[in-house]
This record gives C-alpha cells, sequence and structure tokens, in this order.
C-alpha cells in the first residue's frame, strides 16, 4: 500500500468522523430547541399576561443602581423607575456611586432632596461591592438589582411584583432585557439574539432552570441574601455567580417575559468582542466552580439541562466552526486543482437544482436553522415587539456567524491560561 493509499484513507476516516461528530451535536442542538418548543406549548396559556395588575398588599420594593462613569445614562435611568406604575410610599431608589471619575455624582445630586431617593458615594470596587454597601442600607422587603444604563417599562414591576405575590417560594426572577433603538450593526444583531434570549429564559422559567438573572433588572426577596450572602466578584459577573449559589442552595429562580428593561448594548464590533469575553470567561470560571452541579439530579433541569446546555453550545459553535473552515478549504483546493487540470472552465458552475444537496446533514442544518428562527419569533410574540427588522436579521446571522465563534475561542484561550478579562 502505498503512501498515497494511506492518505486518502486517513482522509476518508477523518471526513467520516467529522460527519458522525456533527451529526451527535447537531442532534442534541435541535433537541434542545425542540424542548423549548414542548415548554411552549404546554405552558402556552401561561404567557398570557394582562392589565391592570391590583394587589390586597404591595411588598416594598429597593432599587440598587450601581454607578461607574454613568453621567450620560445615570438622570434618565432613575426617571424611568421614579415613573413606574407602583405605589411610591413603597418604592426607594439607591444610587450608588463606585468611584466615578466622571461627573456622575454631580449629576446624581439632582435627586439629593427627593424622598424615594438615597444617594451613597464608596471608593472603586467593582460592581459587586457597590451592591453590597447598598444592600446594608435596604429595609424593603423586595431588592432589585438595576443597571445605570436601563430604563425600565411602566408596568414591569407590577409583572414581576405578581411572581412572588403567587409564589411564596419564589426568591429570584429576573426580567426581559431588549435592546433600545438599535442603530450600529452590532447594537441590531444584539436586539436579535435578545429577542431570543426573552423567548429561551421564559421556557427556562417554567421548568426551573433559568441559567442568569441578569444585573440589568432582577429582584430577589430579601431574605435571600441573609441566608445565603450578598455579592462575590463571580469573576466580574456578580449576576451569574449569584444565580449559581441560588440554585445552588435549593432556592427557586423564575424569569418574567413581560417585565420589560431596555438598554444600549455595545455600539461597536470592538465594544460587544470585549462584552462577550468578560461574559464567556466568567461563565465558564463559574461553571468550574459549580461544576458539581452539571448533571447532578438534586438541583433540577437547572443542573440536568440549563448547564449542559450552555457548556455544549460552546462545543457545537466551536466544531462547526472549524468544519466549516476544513471543508471550504477542501472546497477552495478542489477548484484550485480543476483550473490547474482543464483551465477556468472548471470553475465555471451553472445551477441545477438537480444538485440541491438533500442529505441528512444538510437537512438537519436546514432544521436547526428554522427552529432559531422559530426563537427569534417566538421571542417578538412574548415580547410583545412589534416587528423584526430585516436589517438586524441579517446583522445577527452574518456578523454572530463569524464573531461569536472567535470569541469562544479567544474565551477558552483566557480560561484555560487563567488570564481574566477586565471589566471595561
Amino acid at each position: 500500500m502505498t503512501n498515497k493509499h494511506i492518505l486518502a484513507i486517513i482522509g476518508i476516516i477523518m471526513v467520516t468522523t467529522f460527519d458522525i461528530v456533527y451529526y451527535i451535536l447537531l442532534f442534541f442542538a435541535i433537541y434542545f430547541q425542540v424542548f423549548f418548543l414542548v415548554i411552549f406549548f404546554e405552558k402556552k396559556k401561561h404567557l398570557k399576561e394582562s392589565l391592570p395588575l391590583k394587589f390586597d398588599y404591595y411588598p416594598s420594593v429597593s432599587f440598587l443602581v450601581p454607578c461607574w462613569n454613568e453621567a450620560s445614562t445615570v438622570l434618565s435611568t432613575v426617571n424611568s423607575i421614579l415613573s413606574v406604575n407602583y405605589p411610591k410610599d413603597k418604592l426607594h431608589i439607591f444610587v450608588i456611586d463606585d468611584g466615578s471619575t466622571d461627573n456622575t455624582w454631580e449629576k446624581a445630586q439632582k435627586f439629593a432632596n427627593h424622598k424615594n431617593v438615597t444617594l451613597l458615594k464608596k471608593e472603586n470596587g467593582g460592581k459587586h461591592t457597590a451592591l453590597n454597601y447598598a444592600l446594608q442600607y435596604v429595609k424593603s422587603d423586595f431588592v432589585i438589582s438595576f443597571d445605570a444604563d436601563t430604563k425600565i417599562n411602566k408596568d414591569s414591576l407590577l409583572y414581576a411584583m405578581q411572581y412572588f405575590i403567587k409564589d411564596k417560594d419564589l426568591m429570584a426572577l429576573g426580567g426581559a432585557v431588549l435592546i433600545e433603538n438599535p442603530k450600529t450593526i452590532a447594537q441590531r444583531a444584539q436586539s436579535v439574539e435578545y429577542q431570543m434570549f426573552s423567548y429561551t429564559k421564559r421556557m427556562l422559567g417554567f421548568v426551573g432552570g433559568v441559567l442568569v438573572v441578569p444585573g440589568a433588572f432582577s429582584v430577589f426577596r430579601r431574605e435571600i441574601f441573609d441566608k445565603i450572602g450578598g455579592y462575590a466578584k463571580g469573576h466580574n459577573l456578580e449576576d451569574l455567580e449569584l444565580t449559581f449559589r441560588i440554585h445552588d442552595k435549593g432556592y427557586k429562580v423564575d424569569h418574567c417575559h413581560t417585565a420589560i428593561v431596555t438598554t444600549k448594548g455595545p455600539s461597536t464590533i470592538k465594544a460587544l468582542f470585549k462584552q462577550r469575553l468578560r461574559w464567556g470567561y466568567g461563565f465558564l470560571s463559574n461553571v468550574s466552580d459549580y461544576k458539581s452541579s452539571i448533571l447532578n439530579k438534586k438541583f433540577g433541569n437547572f443542573g440536568m439541562f440549563t448547564l449542559p446546555m450552555s457548556v455544549f453550545s460552546y462545543v457545537l459553535i466551536v466544531f462547526v466552526f472549524f468544519l466549516s473552515i476544513y471543508r471550504m478549504s477542501m472546497y477552495v483546493a478542489d477548484k484550485i486543482l480543476k483550473i490547474r487540470l482543464v483551465g477556468w472552465q472548471g470553475f465555471s458552475y451553472n445551477f441545477d437544482s438537480f444538485y440541491v444537496s438533500t442529505n441528512a446533514v444538510s437537512l438537519i442544518g436546514l432544521a436547526m436553522y428554522v427552529l432559531i428562527f422559530n426563537s427569534i419569533f417566538m421571542g417578538k410574540k412574548i415580547s410583545k415587539i412589534e416587528r423584526v427588522s430585516f436589517r438586524s436579521l441579517v446583522a445577527f446571522m452574518l456578523l454572530y456567524s463569524v464573531l461569536a465563534p472567535l470569541w469562544i475561542l479567544k474565551t477558552l484561550y483566557n480560561w484555560i491560561l487563567k488570564k481574566g478579562v477586565a471589566w471595561r
């Protein structure tokens, strides 16, 4: 057997192995999407929430708004909170200046004499320290973590609080975060992603498998901090670490798709890339810290489904990325060979439907894309978004197809070498 024969056999084995792994990964990817779809049809009637909502008793709530150089947004954020439909005698806001180097503190002085607002100032120590600093002043029944570049819809607090009133065992609740007036390519892509998150997070909420209550808007019973402690640095992802810890201690977490807030999101591709590096590094590091939860029946669907699914998504994206590069390289090499053998006519191509691939991999891949688009439009429906911008869909597909594998690869590199990612 010649070397050429050996190389040919190795090539066939590699292709066959790639295809087998690809089948397996696509199967699980579709399984996860179908799982969400099944939950949707089972819980469809619970998605319809209407106003007005009236409670026999309105619990007191405190918004914690940590700020670091948020001079351009802090006023609009506080004003949006003050405008919510909720009894004002039950509402208080703590604005925490975490050692800003701009005029955030001066801007916040507009609310210095407001009876519903308390201004706090401390040396810079990170978001988790600002939240913990404010917690010592909180006397309300509920605590809300709220980002200083975010705005809340007027009825979102009512929608959120009804979950706690109906379920006395619920300890933490995440709200739906959407992108406000996306303008750049990066923001348009995020608007579609966040819309899809609104759907998947709600489905996970139905089965007790919420991955994270977002720092942009999350609600907690005050007592949970007495039971499990305050915020931790959590590898610069304090909201994820806290959610993991709540699950780990056996307490209930949910998600409210109608408790909507809007944020700007990174406006440039570079800023988006850096944000996702921080998210990815924080996710993998926290998963490592709580690895005992993975495939552990004690933690229900959070341990048996959510964590494995989230880790699996990294594997799938990286594998598909390298497989795509390999197949593209083989295609280019084949075309170059044909040109060398028969000239440029070897590069010609006439479309014929007969040559459209109908193999199993192509059909499964198509099904996967259909299910992804279904998630996007389901998110639109449950978040009551009027329309989905075609430009945003294109931006999402193009940008994330290229960028997501790159930031995941960089995240894995940083995580393996323990090279932490800065907040900004």
